[in-house]
C-alpha cells in the first residue's frame, strides 16, 4: 500500500480516535522521556510558517488565526524551537506536553479528514498534510516525533526517512518513534481496524544501525508493551558528528 492509500484508510475510521473510550493518555509518558533529553537553550521566537495549499502538503494554519494567535501569545514565554509530529492524527492529545517543553508544535498527516478534525480544534497551529517521505520538510527541529505512524510507512522508504529526519534535527535535537521491535524486516497488512492497512519493520537491530550510522546517539530502547513487539526509541542528533561531516567535505 502507498502512504496515500493509508491516508484514505484512515480517512474512513478517525471515530476510532474520538470515541470517549480512547485512552488520551497512550504515548504521553514516552514524550515526557523524550523530551527531558533536549538540554536548556536560550530562548527564541519562532519564525511564522506561512500557510498553503491543502493538496501540496503544506501549511494547513489561516493568517487570520495566526494573527490571532500572535496577539493571544505576547503575554507567553518564548519558544526555544519547533517540533514535527508525523502522523499526528486527530487528537492532538501530544500538544501540551510539547509545548510544556517550550516547542512550537507542528503536524503532518496524509490522512485529511484526520487534520480535518485536529485543525479544527486548533485553528491557529500549523499543519501539514503530506507523505513525509516524499514531503519537503521545511525547517530544523528540536524535536521530531512518530507515535504508532511509523509502521505505515513503506519498507524501502523507511531507512532514507530515518536518515531525513535525523539531518533536519537540531544539534542535540530529539527524535521519538514507536516501531516493529522485530527481528527481522518484514511487512504485511491486516483489517483489525476495518479497512486494509499495511505495516512495515527493518528490524530493531537495522533500525539502531541506521539511527547511529546517521550521526545519532541511542538514549533510550524499550519494549513497552512486552510481550508485544511494540518499541520505543529515542535517539538525540550528535552535535559532534554534524561538525565532522562538515569537516569532510571542505
Amino acid at each position: 500500500m502507498t502512504p496515500e492509500e493509508t491516508g484514505k484508510a484512515y480517512d474512513t475510521i478517525t471515530h476510532l480516535w474520538t470515541r470517549p473510550e480512547f485512552n488520551q493518555k497512550n504515548g504521553l509518558t514516552a514524550y515526557q522521556k523524550a523530551l527531558s533529553f533536549l538540554a536548556d537553550t536560550p530562548s527564541q521566537e519562532p519564525d511564522t510558517v506561512p500557510s498553503e495549499a491543502l493538496d501540496k502538503g503544506e501549511a494547513l494554519d489561516k493568517g487570520e488565526a495566526l494573527d490571532k494567535g500572535k496577539a493571544s501569545n505576547k503575554d507567553k514565554p518564548k519558544k526555544r524551537g519547533y517540533a514535527l509530529d508525523i502522523g499526528c492524527g486527530c487528537t492532538n492529545r501530544f500538544v501540551p506536553v510539547i509545548e510544556s517543553a517550550g516547542l512550537a508544535y507542528e503536524g503532518i498527516d496524509v490522512s485529511k479528514d484526520m487534520l480535518a478534525i485536529a485543525t479544527s480544534q486548533l485553528p491557529a497551529h500549523t499543519f501539514y498534510c503530506a507523505d513525509v517521505c516524499t514531503f519537503t520538510i521545511p525547517k530544523h527541529y528540536s524535536f521530531i516525533s512518530a507515535w504508532d505512524s511509523f509502521w505505515h510507512i513503506p519498507l524501502t522508504q523507511q531507512e532514507p526517512l530515518l536518515k531525513k529526519l535525523v539531518d533536519h534535527l537540531d544539534d542535540d535535537g530529539v527524535l521519538l518513534f514507536s516501531c516493529g521491535g522485530t527481528d527481522e524486516s518484514g511487512q504485511h497488512t491486516n483489517e483489525v481496524m476495518g479497512p486494509e492497512v499495511y505495516y512495515a519493520s527493518l528490524g530493531l537491530h537495522r533500525y539502531i544501525e541506521i539511527l547511529i550510522e546517521a550521526g545519532g546517539f541511542v538514549r533510550h530502547v524499550e519494549f513497552d508493551q512486552h510481550p508485544e513487539l511494540h518499541t520505543i526509541i529515542i535517539v538525540q542528533k550528535r552535535t559532534a558528528q554534524k561538525h565532522i561531516s562538515k569537516n569532510n567535505t571542505e
